[in-house]
Formats: structure tokens, C-alpha cells, sequence
């Protein structure tokens, strides 16, 4: 009775864990849903001619919600199958979360070319993922966390950017 008892529990739990991990909670593929349908990122940057904030724009609201509900587990997953706006907003709110395996996601991205585009100034800026994610991890000084890149891997990906595309400047 007891083997069964902890077998279940065991088997209940890894469950719980491959479920967490393979499938989003229908409010978050709510919110994912809403994301994607503009095809450009809203960081509430300055936009337009008198340059304010783009905090009261919808999809920025919803990526607040989106950063505040979403699980990590949730954001990893959102990197590995979402679109490029939505792969760009999960990275960066694991960013802002210090999480640890960061740089991981972007090796995994760092042949991913797609462009997207992000509100900012007067016409917005593009981009492209690796390229956002390589400027994200930029080398801090003093950084203990080693979530960002060290000299030697930014100035590498940095030359094979450059070589790639003469569109990428790492200053």
C-alpha cells in the first residue's frame, strides 16, 4: 500500500513538472495570443514627434501582463516556439528576471536571423533576434551573475555578426 502510495505521488508529480514545462496556462497562451497580433515589440520606449512613452499602447499593457504572470518555465518554452516578437519579449523578461540560463537560449538563437520590429522614436527600430539578444548580453563590469557574456564570447559573436551582415555593429 505504501509502494503504490509514493509510486502515485511520484508519478503525479512528474506530471505536474512535464506538463509545467511542455504546455502554457490558457491565460498565458491568452496573453500570447493577444502579443501576436501586431508584429512589432512595444517596450514602452519614447515613440513619436513629442517623444513619450508608449505605456498606455495595448500590447504594451499586455506585455506587462505578461512579465508579471508567465513563468519562467512558461518564458523558456515561449523561446523555443514563438514567433520573433514574442521569443524577443520572453527573453527580455528573463533579462530582467537575472535568470540563469539566459545565455543558453542565446546560443540556441544565435543563428536566428528573423528580423522584427520595435516601437521606438519616430519610425521604430528593426532588428533581428540574435542581434537583440547579443546586445542584451553585453559584458557589465563587475557583473558576479555570469548571465551576460564574457569579453572574449561577445567580441566573438560580434565578428561573426559583422561578417555576416554589414547592418550589425556591436557599438
Amino acid at each position: 500500500m505504501t509502494k503504490a502510495f509514493i509510486a502515485l505521488i511520484l508519478l503525479i508529480c512528474l506530471t505536474q513538472s512535464y506538463a509545467q514545462s511542455s504546455v502554457l496556462r490558457p491565460k498565458i497562451q491568452n496573453l500570447v495570443d493577444r502579443l501576436n497580433q501586431d508584429n512589432t515589440v512595444h517596450f514602452g520606449y519614447h515613440v513619436g514627434y513629442p517623444g513619450a512613452p508608449e505605456t498606455k499602447n495595448k500590447y504594451y499593457k499586455t506585455y506587462i501582463k505578461l512579465k508579471k504572470q508567465a513563468s519562467n518555465d512558461e518564458l523558456v518554452l515561449l523561446t523555443k516556439q514563438g514567433s520573433a516578437c514574442i521569443v524577443v519579449y520572453s527573453f527580455s523578461i528573463l533579462q530582467s528576471r537575472n535568470y540563469n540560463s539566459l545565455k543558453e537560449i542565446f546560443y540556441q538563437h544565435s543563428n536566428d536571423t528573423t528580423f522584427f520590429w520595435t516601437a521606438s522614436g519616430c519610425t521604430g527600430v528593426i532588428d533581428r533576434v540574435n542581434w537583440f539578444m547579443l546586445k542584451t548580453l553585453r559584458p557589465v563590469p563587475g557583473d558576479l551573475t555570469g548571465n551576460f557574456l564574457t569579453q572574449n564570447e561577445y567580441d566573438k559573436y560580434c565578428s561573426l555578426f559583422t561578417k555576416e551582415d554589414k547592418l550589425f555593429s556591436c557599438n
